[in-house]
């Protein structure tokens, strides 16, 4: 998969698609992001991590959320810095 792809799935999925990075690709909806590292949308098995800037609680999941989806993925399974202890549990 591609950065163009990717940009054009996360729109779709109505995020904004924030372009200050070569190596990362960020979708942003308020306090709600989509983080994709260069090395996720190049490998054969592509992972996104959901972050709230709010509540500082992150988690990973192998596809694109919608923001709303996103933030009840974050409510449910988000974990802050200080219980974060495997960030690369998958959630969906």
């Amino acid at each position: 998969m591609n950065r163009e792809i990717l940009e054009q799935e996360l729109s779709r999925a109505g995020w904004e698609v924030d372009n200050f990075s070569e190596d990362l690709v960020v979708g942003n909806a308020g306090n709600l992001c989509v983080l994709i590292p260069e090395q996720s949308w190049q490998g054969a098995d592509p992972v996104y991590q959901l972050f709230d800037v709010e509540k500082n609680a992150a988690c990973w999941v192998r596809m694109i959320p919608t923001p709303l989806r996103a933030a009840m993925l974050l409510e449910q399974h988000g974990v802050t810095p200080e219980n974060r202890e495997n960030t690369h549990d998958f959630i969906g």
